[in-house]
């Protein structure tokens, strides 16, 4: 068969390479671009009649390629590269007898460069939506070390796809591709190398596959014979890619964190010493438990907390150290967003906030307000009108007693008198007259009745607010909070100011204007309390501050989170970039939300937080009544006082004139009787 012209076999491979990513793959397609193309041996046709054992010119390394492709790789995406320096023998073998379609590259060596191994310019890798498989062939093994280290590789190549590396002979060929800090980062990697023979010329030669231990501290050599291929089969049936991070084997792992109640919480135990408890501790003390490894807990190096970016395009704190390697994980109630996202990847969520604004409660009200708390307005308003209009009817009911009937004593002819009866009912004052009628009386026991009533609950209820400080209502919706006269609320840093910038709610927009960063949540829940800011932060931590810190022995708290909240963020567990654990952990963490237990932990640590609480403050509370709590009963007295003056002196202003009325009426009686 004639050599394909190199336009048809590129357009042809772009196209059935392209439907074959995302159906079923269909037969072995050649694509090399940017270097010659190898020509395609005639048997490629008859891989199209469902041939699949094909005779190999360069011995059974493409069989053995082969086995693990069909074994192993069998949802994966094809792809090999080869050193154009090689022989290409063994590259037609495997596009032949592989069956499967690959994408195909060439590697280069730079000019002068030693023997280092690069991709092609204007390489584009694809990357398939299942796995990636990649398949390297070259005689040197430097070369694939260099290939190894280049950025093209790291940043080409994805970090969780199976590395097929087929080199010279020998175990150091295996060491020199895998130990090094890119292949300690990439777990799914073998080395088949040729093993030497007398009869290295004779078909059917024997290989030895080679691969890698990641993140172990048990064991010496990490690199370590997996499987061996004599008379054209493997002799270990040895899984070739297992999941080598669903057990860490003890392995020491180190978790960056700091402060940052609930989700870290610094816990002084007088028999277990200085340790930290909260929500992240315990997913990490989880994982820790479900895949093996040591958890050792850190500080960010330098003293930071959550990091921020640098000058020099590094970063400082949590995140710093985990761009940097320092450490494998880091938690902090960290929010998955795109600003971190750039530099670390992050696991599944495992729990929801919302920014909420925590602030003061209002000054309690004059305690002299408790007389009128115990009704409500329409109470107090029905009581006043039964009252102006029940003691009237009791006059009128008992005068036509006195003047229809003759049955009623005199008493009853004073309106004022009837008013001062009808009402002391209210004040349990015992009259030294009683009514006579039976018209009267049979009015009279309602009216008692009904007094009776209205004074029991209004005594039992007063007790209460005499005894416990009377608030008002908090400050609850975003609407209060603008038109409130705190000075400014804020929270730690500009990225929230910048949210609330940008959000479409107008109202939420206007946050943003009396907006005052402070330099950490501490210095915002302090002013909070001077009844100067108001701090956003998560809910969660604001309810877990005002359970330690705000609220005294007998429950009561002096700091409220407001009940409408907003900006919802998603809270995960940072890692460094393509870390190859990040699946295992995901695993787990899906299950552990689940399961329920990241709401528990709170309930927990807040129920514990409290229960310390009351533990530092014993004693019960005093019912022992104060002057202040009798400030309603000192102003009765007050009223009642300056009542009887403003009366007396009003009666001394006006006796003049009444002992000048007598004495006139008395005089016309005696010239009467003269």
């Amino acid at each position: 068969m004639p050599p394909y012209p190199r336009a048809l076999v590129v357009l042809v491979s772009v196209v059935v390479n392209v439907w074959g990513a995302v159906t079923s793959p269909p037969s072995a397609i050649l694509d090399v671009p940017g270097s010659p193309v190898p020509t395609l041996p005639a048997q490629w046709a008859a891989l199209h009649d469902g041939a699949t054992h094909l005779p190999s010119s360069s011995g059974s390394l493409p069989l053995v390629v082969q086995y693990i492709v069909h074994s192993f790789l069998e949802n994966c995406g094809l792809t090999l590269f080869y050193d154009r320096r090689d022989d290409w023998g063994d590259v037609k073998e495997i596009l032949n007898i592989v069956g499967r379609p690959l994408m195909v590259f060439a590697l280069e060596d730079l000019p002068d460069g030693g023997g280092v191994l690069v991709l092609a310019n204007d390489t584009e890798i694809p990357v398939f939506s299942t796995c990636s498989a990649y398949i390297l062939l070259s005689q040197e093994p430097e070369g694939l070390r260099s290939l190894v280290l280049s950025e093209e590789f790291r940043t080409q190549l994805h970090y969780l796809g199976r590395f097929i590396f087929v080199t010279g002979e020998g175990i150091g060929s295996a060491k020199v591709i895998l130990e090094n800090e890119v292949m300690a980062w990439r777990p799914y990697a073998l080395v088949i190398s040729k093993v030497s023979r007398g009869d290295v010329d004779q078909p059917g030669h024997e290989y030895e596959v080679w691969t890698h231990h990641v993140f172990r501290d048990d064991v010496a050599d990490p690199v370590y014979l997996v499987e061996r291929w004599q008379h054209g089969r493997p002799t270990n049936q040895a899984h070739l890619f297992p999941d080598k991070l669903e057990n860490f084997h003890g392995s020491e792992l180190r978790a960056v964190t700091f402060e940052h109640a609930p989700s870290i919480v610094d816990v002084h135990d007088g028999v277990a010493g200085h340790h930290y408890d909260g929500i992240d501790i315990r997913l990490l003390q989880i994982l820790s438990g479900a895949l093996n490894f040591l958890l050792k807990i850190v500080n960010p190096s330098d003293g930071g907390k959550w990091g921020s970016p640098l000058a020099n395009g590094s970063w400082s704190g949590l995140t710093g150290d985990l761009t940097q390697h320092r450490a494998h994980m880091g938690v902090a109630n960290l929010f998955i967003h795109i600003h971190y996202l750039e530099v670390v990847d992050m696991t599944v969520a495992y729990d929801m906030e919302f920014g909420c604004f925590i602030t003061p409660l209002p000054e309690p009200l004059p305690q002299w307000i408790a007389l009128i708390y115990p009704f409500t307005p329409q109470v107090w308003m029905t009581a006043m009108v039964f009252l102006l209009l029940g003691t009237p009817v009791l006059f009128l009911v008992s005068r036509a007693s006195h003047r229809l009937l003759h049955d009623e004593t005199s008493w009853v002819t004073s309106f004022s008198q009837n008013v001062f009866y009808g009402t002391g009912i209210f004040f349990g004052v015992g009259m030294p007259q009683v009514p006579r009628s039976d018209v009267t009386r049979s009015y009279f026991i309602m009216w008692v009745w009904y007094g009776l009533l209205i004074t029991v609950v209004y005594r039992s209820s007063l007790t209460a607010f005499l005894t416990i400080p009377l608030t008002q209502p908090p400050i609850d919706t975003l609407q209060q909070l603008v038109a409130s006269s705190l000075p400014a609320w804020g929270a730690t840093g500009l990225t929230f100011k910048k949210m609330l910038q940008e959000n479409p709610d107008p109202m939420v927009q206007q946050l943003a204007l009396r907006y005052q960063p402070v330099s950490g949540a501490e210095e915002g829940i302090l002013l909070t309390a001077q009844r100067k800011y108001a701090m956003m932060e998560n809910r969660q931590f604001l309810e877990y501050m005002i359970a330690t810190n705000y609220t005294n022995r007998h429950g009561e708290e002096t700091l409220h989170v407001m009940r409408e909240c907003f900006l919802p963020f998603r809270i995960g567990m940072a890692m460094p970039k393509k870390a190859p654990y990040k699946p295992n952990f995901d695993k787990v963490v899906t299950r552990v939300v689940e399961a329920g237990l990241v709401r528990k932990w709170f309930s927990d640590i807040l129920f514990n937080s409290r229960r310390r609480g009351s533990e530092e403050g014993e004693g019960n509370r005093s019912v022992t009544l104060t002057i202040d709590n009798l400030q309603g009963a000192w102003l009765v007295l007050g009223s009642g006082w300056l009542v009887s003056v403003v009366t007396f002196l009003v009666e001394a202003l006006a006796s003049p004139v009444r002992r000048g009325v007598k004495d006139t009426h008395s005089g016309t009686e005696e010239r009467s009787n003269a």
